[in-house]
């Protein structure tokens, strides 16, 4: 049964983003005797197992439901999965329904989550590590921001079958105009001067330079897009061991990198309030966007290119997309694990790919798809490969990247970075000493 604490803690967690401390709870843990269940299954009994995935678009939610079909079938007689497509519109629905599963000791045996708040789950005790049942030969099919991902206190947690970067998308026709050749390589990435003055001399009266899709709101958008400007700048957002953000989410590189955002709005290069499609429309010349982008400019017809991340000392891009991951009280881990190694395989992983256009979680994924040896996805595949890093894993995350999204955007509005960091430190560390005692 749930300690009142544990219930606060996820219901803070989920709901408000703000958690709460919580202490061990035996009755969570998968215990030898549960770990032994799928075997005392009786012979001729197919395992039961509940599984719930996050509603997307029509297209990715008919894939997850024909993989899960054809595991039904290729399983059939031992293990049987029931699937529910839970609510999820971008907001709190899909962790509300899994907190009030939680509360009344009916969690999936599978679930879906969202990769940077492994963590949370994971010190909440809502998912169990999978470590034991995972080969090392598979375990290295993925690439490392998978598992950076999907990893907290040395055990591995979570796998996805997709991951995600952000690249510099680039309007050819107004490059070719200005007499600007795009980097075509992560070598030849540009520095964050070079990114400037080429943003400058794109930006005209009736075009900006540059699309940071600041109408995506004051939320995750803007740790996962921006994060990299201070990585790249040899700073970090909290501590190596997890215990403190004071000095490196305020640190000279922090304040530093939030300098440059600030610049770029102060030159007048980004709008604070973009259209939806602005650089669909050739309003904008280039935009520092996801996977997606890519969609809706290749159904505007527009002729794009891509580029890797701008940075400045030591590349690096964005990662981390949703996941799958076992619940602490399942029955079945074992067949739990089966349907997580069914969901991420390499037929899945290059399955997903071509449903949502976001790049593979395999490497081997990545050598059977050819569209991503050629550009402009070559970039995207690059970056997945050798500059991707994974946002924090702590379960203070949910604080820590509202933390840093506020600060992002007072940058947007030309605030002093340093003061409001130093300010959104005292509140992360609050958060932090609930679970540093």
């Amino acid at each position: 049964m749930m300690s009142r604490v544990k219930v606060l803690f996820v219901l803070m967690l989920m709901v408000s983003v703000v958690l709460a401390a919580c202490g061990n709870n035996n009755d969570q843990e998968v215990s030898n005797e549960d770990s032994n269940q799928d075997a005392n299954q009786d012979v001729g009994e197919a395992i039961e197992l509940d599984m719930w995935i996050h509603q997307s678009g029509e297209a990715e939610t008919e894939f997850y439901q024909n993989r899960i079909a054809k595991f039904n079938e290729a399983h059939e007689g031992e293990i049987k999965i029931n699937v529910q497509v839970v609510m999820d519109d971008g907001g709190s629905s899909y962790n509300d329904s899994l907190n009030a599963a939680l509360v009344a000791g009916n969690l999936p045996d599978v679930l879906a989550l969202d990769g940077p708040f492994v963590a949370s789950y994971a010190e909440a005790e809502i998912i169990a590590p999978i470590s034991q049942y995972i080969s090392d030969e598979d375990k290295e099919d993925f690439v490392d921001s998978i598992l950076e991902q999907g990893s907290y206190n040395g055990e591995l947690y979570s796998l996805g079958a997709m991951e995600s970067s952000v690249v510099l998308y680039y309007n050819k026709e107004i490059f070719e105009a200005e007499g600007i050749e795009a980097p075509t390589t992560l070598e030849e990435a540009w520095t964050w001067d070079e990114f400037i003055d080429v943003a400058k001399q794109l930006t005209t009266e009736d075009r900006f330079g540059l699309n940071l899709f600041m109408n995506y709101g004051v939320g995750e958008w803007y740790t996962y897009m921006g994060a990299p400007f201070v990585w790249s700048n040899g700073g970090d957002l909290i501590s190596e061991d997890g215990t403190t953000v004071d000095g490196y989410l305020n640190g000279p590189e922090s304040v530093e990198a939030f300098e440059f955002v600030k610049s770029l709005f102060e030159e007048g290069v980004v709008s604070l309030t973009p259209s939806e499609t602005q650089f669909e429309e050739g309003k904008a010349a280039m935009a520092l966007g996801g996977p997606w982008i890519a969609v809706s400019a290749e159904n505007a017809g527009l002729d794009y290119g891509m580029m890797p991340y701008p940075y400045s000392e030591v590349p690096k891009s964005p990662s981390g997309s949703m996941a799958y991951a076992i619940s602490s009280q399942t029955e079945y881990p074992e067949a739990a694990y089966q349907v997580m190694k069914w969901m991420t395989n390499e037929e899945s992983t290059i399955g997903l790919s071509e449903v949502t256009g976001m790049p593979p979680s395999r490497k081997s994924a990545f050598e059977s798809m050819e569209e991503y040896n050629e550009l402009p996805k070559k970039i995207m595949r690059d970056q997945v490969v050798s500059t991707a890093h994974a946002r924090p894993t702590t379960p203070a995350y949910p604080v820590l990247t509202d933390a840093f999204a506020q600060v992002f955007h007072a940058a947007a509005l030309g605030e002093d970075p340093k003061g409001i960091l130093d300010q959104q430190v005292q509140r992360v560390e609050r958060e932090l000493r609930r679970f540093n005692q």
